[in-house]
C-alpha cells in the first residue's frame, strides 16, 4: 500500500519526479519507483519478490488527488494494486500536517479484500531531525471484514553523506513492525533521485502470519 509522506520509507528504490507544471496554480507530479521487495507495515506484499511502482499527483493550494500503483503477489489471483487518495497538507514554519482519503484496490482479483482508511500525519523538524507520527483509521472493508487501525511513529536524521531513518506501526488485530534503513535524495535538474536500503521486522499478533524479517 502507498507509504504516506510523514511514514516513508521506500527501498532500493529509484524514482523520478516530474517536474510540477502551473496551470491556474494547479501542480501536476509524478514519480516511478522500484524495489528489491515491497514492504507493506513490515510485511511483503510481493511474496520477497521485487516490485515496479508508479504515482501521479494534482494538487491546489494544499489539496490533492492522486493514484499510486504497483504489482503485488499474494499467491492468489492478485496481481496488481491501484491505490486512489484525497487530502490536505500544509505546512507551518517548522510543523506539517497531513489528512487523506485512501482506497486499497485489487482490480480483477476475486481473493484480495480491499479497503479504505482515513489517515491522519504531523511532522516536525528540528534543524536536520525529522519526527512524524501518523494514524489511519480503518473505515470500510470489503464483505464487512475487520476494519483495523494502524499507527505509527518515525524518526530521520540527516548526515548530509545519507539519511538514518527509523519507524515502528501497530497494525491493530495484525502486528507490530520496526525499519532501519539509510536514505540518498539527490537532484537531477530539479528532478530527483532517491536509493535507499532498509531492514524490516514484523511481529505478528497471536492468530495472525507469522513473523517477517526482510532486508529490501
Amino acid at each position: 500500500m502507498r507509504k504516506l509522506s510523514l511514514a516513508t520509507l521506500i527501498a532500493i528504490s529509484t524514482l523520478g519526479t516530474v517536474s510540477a507544471v502551473q496551470a491556474d496554480e494547479i501542480g501536476i507530479s509524478g514519480n516511478i519507483g522500484a524495489t528489491s521487495n515491497y514492504i507493506w507495515r513490515g510485511m511483503t506484499q510481493t511474496d520477497d519478490k521485487s516490485a515496479v511502482s508508479g504515482e501521479i499527483d494534482f494538487d491546489y493550494n494544499g489539496f490533492y488527488i492522486g493514484a499510486w500503483a504497483a504489482n503485488v503477489d499474494f499467491n492468489d489471483d492478485a496481481n496488481s494494486e491501484v491505490d486512489v487518495y484525497v487530502g490536505y497538507g500544509n505546512t507551518i514554519e517548522n510543523f506539517s500536517y497531513d489528512i487523506n482519503y485512501l482506497k486499497f484496490l485489487y482490480p480483477g482479483s476475486d481473493d484480495a479484500t480491499e479497503f479504505d482508511e482515513i489517515t491522519i500525519g504531523l511532522g516536525l523538524d528540528i534543524d536536520k531531525l525529522s519526527l512524524g507520527a501518523s494514524y489511519s483509521f480503518g473505515v470500510y472493508t470489503e464483505n464487512d471484514g475487520d476494519k483495523n487501525d494502524y499507527v505509527e511513529v518515525t524518526a530521520s536524521y540527516d548526515f548530509d553523506v545519507m539519511n538514518l531513518d527509523l519507524s515502528y506501526g501497530d497494525y491493530e488485530n495484525t502486528g507490530d513492525n520496526y525499519t532501519v534503513g539509510f536514505s540518498k535524495s539527490i537532484d537531477l535538474n530539479g528532478n530527483s533521485l532517491d536509493l535507499a536500503i532498509a531492514y524490516a521486522d514484523f511481529d505478528a499478533d497471536a492468530g495472525s502470519d507469522s513473523d517477517e524479517e526482510e532486508v529490501f
